[in-house]
């Protein structure tokens, strides 16, 4: 028998459907263990776990599971054994500790934003943490305490009406914990450094069921670990930011200078040269193109700038005076919209291909097989884009966190939606060969966060100098790998 039809077939359906906490709905339940096997777990079982939470548990019984197992890449179309939709920390506890004690395969989901689907699985569960969404903010010290199923809004919307923020995504639907464990990629990045150079501290349940507090003197070494080392190592379920100052109540100089297409190959060589100048950390740029759903094809110049506004004509002159644009958006706009531009173009339960790579040097023969394929893409993807590393970024050490590539120059990712799954299988081989033709250009080193299918020896590869410390670390905190549906390190023990 097949795996997804074991896990779908071996359900009892239970009454009570729109009632999602009725206990009539729960059954004995076909279940996946971290080690692949079929198994069991009891009504009475699953009825004991229901009764210590605050939150509520979902099988596929319950009216409200065909929605509670959606993540945001629609690609990943799982079905959990059991969905525990955790209300505290102390919810967290106890569904990890269940999940240990019944040696079953665990995701966590936060935002639910993975675009590898790590924080889904078939006949595992899933501990949801998406209704644990309290922000508050210390405007004395600067300090904002954030709960693992926020999502980037949520801090925003708090910290930048006092005009603070904390570095962080460029789409306010992103789950804070992802994004941060990953390390934490955005437009403020080249100016107040990564999401994990401005975290002070975390709330972290462990594999063995215990709550820890890690920071620089507290668990220190778990510390680390979690600063760029995904969610190997237990579960967060606070986050504690330090908020710095931004612009003037929190607005910036930004936008977007759209190109045509034509003038592709000119622009590459602008912005990689412009970006390897003594350009300050004040300026953030990502380059790109883009195809809109009527099959218009365009290159895209965007900037966003967070200095002293007296010398932002000057510093941003090299961008805005380079070649003839369509359209010219640079201008004063709030941070808070600047982070849901992107809301719209990345919406939830498209089906999604999204690879990334770093980049140490130009070659601008990775160009020629860009605007290849691209030219023949047949509307495929829709966006690419690189980034810009450095600033504040490459002011930490490559060891000081577990985060690899603080010295990389830049980010490339290149990625398409659809919405037709029976399509998922091929494009998903398009962006694999596209891939094959620019890996030759790139680092054999991945942002985290932009995990598709890449294998064991990838992320190995990825955390160079730093993954024997992340494997000791591993063996410590986990030895049983329970943590295992991440960029796992995988333990020696």
């Amino acid at each position: 028998m097949q795996r997804r039809e074991f896990i779908k077939g071996a359900v009892i359906v239970g009454a009570s459907a729109y009632m999602p906490m009725a206990r009539s709905s729960i059954q004995d339940t076909a279940a996946i263990s971290i080690t692949g096997e079929e198994i069991i777990l009891l009504r009475s079982e699953i009825l004991e776990l229901m009764d210590v939470l605050e939150g509520n548990i979902l099988t596929q019984g319950d009216y409200w599971y065909d929605k509670a197992r959606l993540v945001w890449n629609g690609v990943w179309d799982k079905y959990p054994a059991l969905i525990t939709e955790c209300s505290s920390t102390l919810d967290v506890v106890h569904a990890l500790n269940f999940a240990r004690e019944h040696d079953l395969l665990v995701a966590v989901r936060g935002g639910g934003h993975s675009i590898s689907g790590k924080s889904t699985c078939d006949g595992g569960i899933i501990i949801d943490l998406s209704r644990m969404r309290r922000v508050s903010i210390d405007l004395e010290r600067k300090i904002a305490t954030v709960e693992g199923g926020c999502h980037l809004h949520d801090l925003d919307s708090k910290s930048l009406p006092h005009g603070l923020v904390c570095p962080a995504g460029v789409v306010s639907h992103t789950g804070i914990a992802g994004l941060t464990l990953g390390g934490g990629i955005g437009w403020l990045m080249r100016s107040y450094g990564l999401t994990i150079d401005n975290l002070l501290a975390v709330d972290i349940v462990t594999p063995d069921g215990q709550l820890r507090r890690a920071s620089l003197d507290e668990n220190p070494d778990l510390f680390w670990g979690i600063r760029g080392g995904g969610g190997n190592f237990g579960i967060v379920t606070s986050f504690q930011f330090k908020l710095s100052p931004l612009g003037i109540n929190g607005n910036v100089i930004a936008g977007v200078r759209l190109y045509e297409l034509k003038y592709a190959k000119d622009l590459w060589d602008f912005y990689y040269d412009y970006t390897e100048s003594a350009m300050p950390k004040t300026i953030a740029i990502n380059a790109g193109m883009w195809n809109t759903p009527e099959g218009a094809g365009f290159f895209f110049l965007s900037t966003c700038y967070t200095g002293d506004v007296s010398k932002a004509d000057r510093l941003l002159d090299p961008i805005r005076s380079y070649g003839k644009p369509i359209s010219d958006g640079i201008g004063t706009t709030s941070f808070l919209d600047l982070q849901q531009i992107g809301d719209k173009r990345n919406a939830h339960y498209r089906k999604y291909y999204i690879k990334g790579r770093q980049i140490d040097d130009y070659d601008p023969r990775m160009n020629e097989a860009l605007l290849e394929r691209w030219r023949h893409q047949e509307g495929r993807f829709d966006t690419m884009r690189v980034v810009r590393f450095g600033g504040a970024i490459s002011e930490v050490g490559e060891t000081e966190t577990a985060w690899p590539g603080r010295n990389a120059k830049w980010d490339i990712e290149v990625g398409g939606h659809w919405t037709d799954p029976s399509l998922n299988e091929k494009y998903a081989k398009w962006g694999r060969d596209y891939w094959k033709a620019l890996t030759p250009y790139c680092a054999e080193r991945i942002y985290v966060n932009e995990l598709m299918d890449e294998n064991q020896a990838f992320v190995k590869t990825t955390y160079g100098q730093n993954y024997k410390r992340l494997v000791d670390l591993k063996n410590k905190y986990d030895p049983k790998n329970l943590l295992s549906l991440n960029a796992n390190i995988k333990p020696r023990v």
